[in-house]
């Protein structure tokens, strides 16, 4: 009895093991210990918390994981580091939660853990508290996950740096260099470097770097400005300067900057920094524009951080998107760049800063300036770089400081680029122009891998249930009639050569259809991607042109009498227009002017067309804007959206398909460059998933959380591709069937593969970069698949045609080409996919038709008073009409 007894206060003990800081202690959990494993409760989702010698083992079985820990007590004026030492079967992202009544989305950290091998993270938490619990979110909805210990340490700040007041700048009045509308001037101090554009000022380099270090646990900072400065013979179209500088505890520092003309609106820099002794750096500047010093001031037209920010005329790292210490934006963590450009756009000009090694260096972005005080706007390349562990989120300064070797040269590459703009997008197409597109991702999965994938999440996930069929696999998405699945299931029977896998799918097709009324064909779907071709390869298409025609005269119905579609929030829920400057956006009235035209092209009412060209017109509004607001059901109304530049670009290219109207055109290219942004044109952290990921709000859900900055949602770029896959038509020359198909190979490599029976085939809802895991909601395989299909050279599921001069619009369930067009006669080529007998819907046939497939007298359904032609053909058919 006594040495139960003792045993057991030797447990307690243990329990309360702490690490001391100053006046108070910090909790320490060792879960070897049974006694501190058994204080860990309440799990869900979890069928089984064990003590073992290695520590808690979690066994997980279920979508939501989690489990409760004890209440401790916390300094609450010391910021925490969290050590936590996991081992897992699966890799992920885990969470931790810090309340004291009750977790908030809010109020956590996350943490990564490798799969099947041990991971010591180390995560920065804030200030707590008394009472303070803890709630772990351990990754995956499988497997299990051994939890060893869990560690607080305090988490010292450096102090905030104070900037010596602002100095204007003297005038630049020496031409350096020259390229283009871009000109770089130099003034009587080498210090003082100018950009130009077409004659104006519009950015300045800083007049007095400095570089900071710690040293004996003091940070010190190093003037460059009270160097030697000289500048260095560097041959034609070049300029160099050199600064040297010892620091106050003897070290050596040599700062070299070059210049040269790139080509036309680009020069090309590069920073050089080496110091003879080891140094321990918090902030080293390697290329810092000030831009609107001296001419357009605060003020601005747009800006722009690629994946973080996208802003019209207001402050970045503001709240209107998301509250909270993620608002900060100033200096990023690296991954959640999607391209490594900056760029402010004022007075009809912008200046812009794109640089290399996204992963070395951080990015300084603040507009306008409150850092240094100077009036304009900050764009920067610092060391060392922000991986999203070594600084708080947004910090000028990191944690604790990154080793620059003595002797060993620190260089970056950057490029300052210019020219005419009355947006941000030119700075985008110059980026695009200077380093080009990334290669497609390797999907590895060759057509019949494919085929087989997709199969398996029609017919095998969980995603299906008998002849009905979930949206997304996840907790309150209900199975439905879906008729797009139907449609899918037949493609991909007619692409195998498996009779069994063949015969499957066309079993689970019929099924399908059988719980859908005909009627319903036109919008019974359960991917985000809708097209009207279940009517056209399985029939009842006039009762489809009659929903087609309902749900036209239902779009028109929500427009205001101004003819804006405002946003309404709902009586008992979020108002989400609370933080925008306008009651519409751009993204809720493009969604709703595309879905009327789509309608009313394919029911062919001409006044229906006519009153859908009158609310694309009124888009124009909108004329040279920041895509926002598409995602009102979750998301801010102010939100940069790339789902916004997916509506506007398929609104205006069937604008422009319906008229032939140019500007429409034009308007559908410039928005979707608005989306290039969105989309990762670099490898974020150097794993396989990366490139051409898309991002999907620069904000969160609720302006709290899920926060969706480096956080790609695959489903909202493939709505964007898809308006991609129409616009490269009338625009051969625009890179949008690359880039569809690179958002097409992205959801393919973030697609849940055969080792997962539930999701096997399903795109995930959003994917984590850094452990390299597909994660949320589990989406139907038709979203990735309108793209797929494309990507691997089997043409569209779906296509529309306007014969303009003649007055008709053609819809088929796979391509459709164009050969001859007079006012009374048209002769085109169907490549429809199906291998059963389809429907071809001709509108606007003004009198009674002659029609001959492949050159013979075919009959068809004409109804006079629609206008309407319906021919029912096999494969490939060549149609000839005449009237």
């Amino acid at each position: 009895m006594i040495k139960l007894n003792i045993t057991l206060v030797a447990a307690l003990l243990l329990a309360q093991f702490t690490v001391h800081t100053g006046a108070q202690s910090l909790p320490q959990f060792d879960f070897t210990q049974a006694a501190i494993a058994g204080e860990w409760r309440n799990p869900h989702d979890i069928s089984a918390l064990r003590p073992t010698s290695e520590g808690l083992e979690i066994t997980i079985s279920g979508d939501d994981p989690y489990f409760f820990g004890p209440a401790r007590d916390y300094p609450a004026d010391t910021p925490l580091w969290l050590n936590l030492r996991v081992k897992s079967d699966g890799a992920g992202s885990g969470e931790v939660f810090y309340f004291r009544t009750g977790p908030d989305a809010e109020k956590s950290v996350r943490f990564s853990a490798s799969a099947g091998q041990w991971t010591d993270a180390r995560v920065p938490m804030p200030a707590l508290g008394s009472g303070y619990r803890l709630r772990i979110d351990p990754p995956g909805r499988g497997g299990k996950m051994v939890l060893a210990n869990m560690r607080f340490e305090k988490r010292v700040k450096l102090p905030a740096p104070t900037w010596p007041t602002w100095i204007t700048p003297e005038p630049a009045t020496e031409r350096l260099l020259s390229a283009g509308a871009v000109e770089l001037l130099s003034g009587k101090n080498p210090l003082t470097l100018e950009v130009s554009v077409s004659g104006q000022s519009m950015a300045f380099a800083h007049p007095r770097p400095r570089i900071a270090y710690v040293y004996d646990d003091q940070v010190r900072w190093v003037e460059l400005a009270n160097g030697e400065v000289r500048r260095e013979e560097s041959g034609k179209d070049a300029a160099a300067f050199v600064i040297r500088t010892k620091d106050a505890d003897g070290a050596e520092w040599t700062y070299r900057q070059t210049f040269r003309t790139d080509s036309s609106g680009v020069i090309a820099t590069e920073i050089s920094v080496t110091v003879d002794r080891d140094r321990a750096v918090i902030y080293l500047p390697m290329h810092l524009l000030i831009a609107g010093e001296k001419s357009f001031g605060r003020k601005k037209g747009q800006g722009l951080l690629a994946g973080l920010e996208y802003l019209s005329d207001e402050p970045s790292s503001s709240e209107a998107d998301i509250v909270g210490p993620e608002s900060n934006r100033r200096v990023p963590s690296s991954h959640k760049i999607t391209m490594p450009l900056m760029a402010i756009q004022a007075n009809d000009r912008y200046v812009g800063l794109i640089w290399e090694s996204t992963r070395t260096f951080s990015a300084l972005f603040d507009s306008p300036d409150r850092t240094f005080g100077s009036g304009g706007h900050v764009m920067g390349v610092m060391f060392p770089g922000s991986d999203g562990a070594n600084r708080e989120e947004g910090s000028l300064l990191p944690y604790y400081g990154s080793i620059l070797k003595a002797s060993v040269p620190l260089v970056s590459r950057a490029w300052i680029i210019g020219g005419a703009g009355r947006s941000v997008v030119p700075a985008v197409q110059q980026y695009v122009k200077l380093r080009g597109w990334p290669e497609l991702p390797q999907t590895g999965l060759s057509l019949a891998d494919y085929v087989t994938l997709a199969t398996q999440g029609w017919l095998n996930s969980k995603c299906r249930e008998t002849n009905l069929y979930r949206h997304a696999v996840w907790p309150g998405f209900k199975p439905q009639p879906a008729a797009d699945a139907a449609v899918y299931e037949t493609w991909l029977a007619g692409q195998t050569a498996d009779a069994a896998q063949a015969n499957a799918l066309r079993d689970a097709a019929r099924g399908a259809l059988s719980v859908v009324n005909p009627q319903n064909y036109y919008h019974s779907a359960v991917s985000h991607v809708r097209a009207p071709a279940a009517p056209l390869v399985f029939g009842a298409v006039r009762e489809a042109t009659a929903v087609a025609r309902q749900s036209a005269s239902a779009q028109l119905g929500r427009f205001a009498a101004d003819g804006s579609i405002p946003y309404r929030a709902s009586a008992s829920g979020t108002d989400y227009g609370k933080t925008h400057f306008a009651p519409d956006a751009n993204g809720l009235t493009a969604q709703v002017v595309s879905t009327l035209l789509e309608a009313a092209a394919f029911c062919g009412d001409r006044e229906l067309i006519a009153q859908g060209m009158t609310k694309l017109r009124a888009l124009d509004k909108f004329r040279e804007s920041v895509p926002r607001g598409a995602q009102t059901w979750e998301v801010p109304l102010h939100t940069p959206d790339i789902l916004a530049s997916a509506h506007l670009v398929r609104a205006y290219t069937l604008g422009y398909e319906l008229t032939g109207d140019r500007a429409f055109l034009e308007q559908a290219i410039y928005w979707a460059w608005t989306g290039v942004p969105f989309v990762y044109l670099v490898n974020p952290t150097g794993q396989p998933v990366g490139p051409y990921s898309t991002i999907a709000v620069l904000g969160a859900t609720s302006w709290k959380a899920p926060v969706w900055f480096g956080q790609p949602v695959q489903w909202c770029g493939l709505v964007y591709a898809d308006a991609l896959h129409h616009l490269a038509r009338h625009d051969s020359a625009g890179p949008w069937t690359k880039l569809a198909d690179g958002i097409a190979s992205a959801g393919l490599q973030h697609t849940w593969r055969a080792n997962d029976r539930d999701r096997v085939g399903l795109l995930p809802d959003f994917f984590e970069l850094k452990p390299q895991t597909s994660a949320g909601p589990a989406i139907n395989p038709g979203t990735v698949g309108s793209s797929a299909v494309r990507l691997y050279g089997r043409g569209p599921l779906y296509d529309f045609r306007a014969f303009r001069r003649a007055g008709l619009l053609v819809h088929a369930p796979g391509e459709i080409l164009i050969e001859s067009e007079g006012e009374r006669s048209v002769a085109f080529t169907i490549r429809g996919w199906p291998h059963e007998p389809y429907f071809v819907l001709v509108n606007g046939v003004r009198n009674a038709p002659t029609v001959k497939i492949n050159g013979a007298n075919e009959p068809n359904e004409f109804d006079a008073r629609e206008g309407r032609l319906i021919l029912k053909l096999s494969g490939q058919a060549r149609v000839q009409v005449d009237w």
